[in-house]
């Protein structure tokens, strides 16, 4: 299904430690993230940051590989004029405790604690219009923000149905704490490691119907990284993956992407932004890598632009731009796509 396409030159080596985000395993334990979230409902926010503070500090000052990737990505931003100057560390820690409120969000939106009242909703026409038509569409995200925030549209679009595509191996223990939190909802996850003719298909089923296919676009795939679609991403080049963009090209549907912040202007209160990528007109064959790189180049300049506005919104705690070129297998991750 992904179409391996060559990254511009010069490309810069691959570094030596660079690691593929599905071998980067989740921390923590589920008896933790129970004691969390009995927190917050205990106490809300504010208790729930009193506990947060420890935990976010022990895992920024042990864990030296997010901790660098951190570091990295904010002095990434310095040099591109997008971060004002400020002790790096204290800035990295900012970016960690970001995702720790993060997480709290994710429940908070489950649990209807956040409102279509607390979110302000740009180029929602787009989706309304999809809906009206009964329009499948592929929804195209990234780990920037916070995408479950965009969950709270369900209650101004109940007939919205989603399947969401994602990779868990190395996250099991926090979904499996999710799915005991949410119960019942109109979002199926679909656990996969690459889009294969097989799913493809049933894809296409689901968008006849009028349903969005969520994928990330800043994730490259799991079993075969090389295929991958170079952009240039604040001033360097980063691989994307094919998938999400060869996706909605055969299946001829819209592409959109949508991006979710806090709103740095009003305290409690976040921004939706869709945004058209791709109309589904057809595209002949001969024309296709032109077309699949040029669409990943937009996606790029519009993920590079949401990052400039929310810097401390990025969630890969990875080295982005070098990442290891040979399939991830191993015995506690495997491509098979089973649990």
């Amino acid at each position: 299904m992904n179409t391996a396409h060559k990254p511009p030159s010069p490309l810069p080596p691959a570094k030596p430690q660079a690691t593929h985000w599905a071998q980067i395993s989740e921390a923590g334990a589920i008896g933790g993230m129970r004691f969390m979230f009995g927190c917050f409902q205990l106490g809300g926010r504010p208790l729930f940051k009193v506990m947060l503070f420890p935990v976010i500090l022990y895992y920024f000052l042990a864990n030296h590989n997010a901790r660098r990737a951190s570091l990295d990505w904010l002095r990434r931003l310095r040099v591109q004029g997008a971060l004002p100057d400020g002790w790096i560390h204290w800035l990295g820690f900012r970016h960690f405790w970001r995702f720790g409120m993060a997480i709290i969000d994710k429940l908070a939106v489950w649990k209807g604690k956040i409102s279509i009242d607390d979110v302000t909703v740009d180029g929602g026409h787009i989706i309304r219009d999809l809906l009206a038509r009964q329009r499948g569409a592929v929804l195209v995200i990234s780990h920037h923000g916070n995408f479950e925030i965009c969950r709270c549209l369900s209650a101004r679009h109940p007939q919205m149905r989603l399947t969401i595509m994602v990779h868990t191996k190395n996250s099991q223990k926090f979904n499996r704490f999710f799915r005991e939190q949410i119960g019942h909802s109109h979002t199926d996850l679909l656990q996969v490691t690459e889009i294969t003719p097989a799913t493809a298909m049933m894809l296409s089923e689901r968008v006849e119907r009028g349903e969005f296919v969520v994928i990330a676009g800043d994730r490259v795939p799991v079993s075969s990284p090389q295929n991958s679609i170079y952009a240039n991403f604040l001033g360097e080049p980063a691989p994307f993956p094919a998938g999400p963009f060869t996706l909605a090209t055969i299946l001829k549907v819209p592409l959109v992407t949508v991006f979710c912040a806090r709103d740095p202007q009003q305290r409690g209160r976040y921004q939706i932004r869709f945004q058209w990528l791709g109309d589904g007109a057809q595209v002949a064959r001969k024309q296709r890598a032109q077309h699949l790189q040029a669409l990943v180049e937009e996606y790029a300049r519009q993920l590079e632009a949401q990052c400039r506005r929310h810097p401390f919104e990025w969630f890969n705690f990875f080295d982005f731009w070098h990442q290891p070129t040979m399939p991830v297998v191993s015995p506690t991750n495997t491509p098979s796509g089973e649990d």
